[in-house]
């Protein structure tokens, strides 16, 4: 295989890579459930967007166990 022919199918997997890859956006963590779905409603209706409002994980330390 020679370099250009190694260039070309480079460049063309980055393209496909690029098309498929998918991005997420994430406002920030509210202090309770009613402010969040105020918030979700909000973005739904102001930009249309599909909107989840899930609990966030939030890691305990060893000295509260």
């Amino acid at each position: 295989m020679d370099n250009n022919h190694f260039q070309e199918t480079h460049s063309s997997n980055d393209n496909n890579f690029t098309q498929k890859q998918r991005y997420r956006v994430i406002t920030g963590a509210f202090n309770n459930k009613v402010t969040a779905d105020q918030i979700a409603t909000e973005i739904k209706e102001r930009y249309g967007l599909t909107v989840y409002v899930i609990p966030e994980q939030v890691k305990r330390s060893r000295s509260s166990l």
